[in-house]
């Protein structure tokens, strides 16, 4: 690959990172639903949002990516620490209720000509309560 074909990849995972943190410092619900699952806190999130900007921007210019390359891959490991010491410190006071795909024979796909209507997603009934989606 010549370096032209690089310096291109290297622009569009500038613009990924432009646009994944201005979603953060702009606060877009799902960026703010990611940090206050965690538990992260949402003075971490602008932070983060900051850095992947300054990173983003530093894709741009060849000469700045070997300091995207580290501001970028800090921010990752931080992250990354972070959500896991936050997690070892908890314990099993706070399980995180995620979706499950479920697949059983209970729940086939009903298939219709028009339409198709299929229960992949099954969130806990804990889950449902607290975040009042039903009843």
């Amino acid at each position: 690959m010549p370096t032209t074909g690089f310096y291109r990849v290297q622009a569009l995972l500038g613009l990924v990172y432009l646009c994944a943190g201005s979603a953060k410092l702009f606060g877009a619900d799902i960026m703010v639903e990611a940090f206050d699952a965690t538990g992260l806190g949402q003075s971490l999130r602008v932070a983060v949002g900051v850095l992947e900007i300054c990173g983003g921007f530093c894709l741009f210019v060849p000469r700045a990516s070997i300091y995207a390359a580290v501001v970028l891959g800090c921010t990752i490991l931080g992250i990354l620490g972070a959500a896991v010491g936050h997690v070892v410190r908890l314990g099993d006071e706070a399980s995180f209720d995620a979706p499950r795909l479920t697949a059983t024979k209970a729940q086939r796909p009903d298939v219709h000509r028009d339409r198709f209507n299929a229960t992949l997603w099954q969130v806990p009934i804990e889950s449902r309560q607290r975040r009042h989606i039903e009843g």
